[in-house]
């Protein structure tokens, strides 16, 4: 009699201890953290694929939240081809807002507009504000204004 209750007893506390170990790991590999996103850990590529491939034109609230300022001299020298490309582009994209942002805007970017914002950090060296919300669009003055400096200056 002993020995079968011990035996129950050794069996009742393997399996519990299986299941405990089993429902530990299952819990850990749903529970995912999700970094917030900064500007410093993209670059204007990434970032203009994100706010593009985020975009759902069905949502009425179209924005993604970051963190952080953008870094200095963000838009390097190989990335300008690339925003030249997409500069005169009126495709809707998310419009970024800052995380201490209190006003949720609906409007929706264009993927030109952030190109000539991040093009004009480039040319002027200066660092690129956002603000706290911004759905910039595309200016065909300052894309005729970037082509000229592209065509005069750019080497």
């Amino acid at each position: 009699m002993k020995k079968l209750i011990l035996s129950l007893i050794m069996v009742s506390v393997v399996l519990a201890g299986s299941y405990l170990f089993y429902d530990f790991k299952k819990n850990k590999e749903e529970n995912k953290y999700y970094k917030t996103l900064s500007a410093k850990d993209m670059d204007p590529k990434s970032f203009i694929k994100l706010f593009t491939e985020s975009y759902n034109s069905k949502n009425s609230l179209n924005t993604i939240t970051m963190t952080g300022a953008f870094p200095e001299n963000w838009v390097k020298h190989d990335d300008v081809e690339y925003l030249i490309s997409i500069m005169d582009s009126k495709e809707k994209c998310c419009g970024y807002m800052d995380f201490f942002s209190s006003h949720i805007s609906n409007e929706s970017g264009e993927v030109g507009g952030f190109a000539i914002i991040f093009l004009n950090s480039y040319i002027s060296k200066t660092k690129i504000n956002l603000g706290l919300n911004s759905n910039p669009k595309t200016d065909f003055e300052s894309v005729k204004k970037i082509e000229n400096w592209y065509k005069n200056s750019f080497k």
